[in-house]
């Protein structure tokens, strides 16, 4: 399977529309129509994007691997998926990310 095939799998399986996943990457819809109809190729950039995004290694993306997870480490099940969320967030949305975080931080739990 080729990268437009496994792009197009990965919308489908995860219920989301070309414009969707553009709106969640802050591209165009044309961009992602593109990828599926392949006549646009991601830069490395885009690709590890996408690979963040789905939770798969950009092997699997390129047709390389039919492994779509990235190999375990250490982190908890729940900080990979916050670590992965952040990376697929812009950096303006990661800096308020942070704040919220920080503002979390400083209140302290009920018990």
């Amino acid at each position: 399977m080729d990268f437009s095939a496994r792009l197009q799998h990965l919308l489908e399986e995860n219920n989301l529309t070309q414009k969707q996943l553009a709106l969640e990457l802050h591209i165009a819809n044309s961009t992602i129509n593109g990828y599926i109809k392949s006549y646009r190729e991601p830069d490395f950039a885009m690709l590890i994007r996408l690979a963040l995004y789905f939770d798969v290694t950009t092997d699997y993306l390129l047709g390389l691997s039919n492994e779509k997870k990235p190999a375990p480490s250490s982190l908890e099940p729940a900080e990979a998926r916050l670590v992965n969320l952040y990376r697929s967030l812009s950096q303006h949305r990661q800096e308020l990310l942070t704040e919220q975080a920080l503002i979390y931080q400083r209140i302290p739990d009920k018990l």
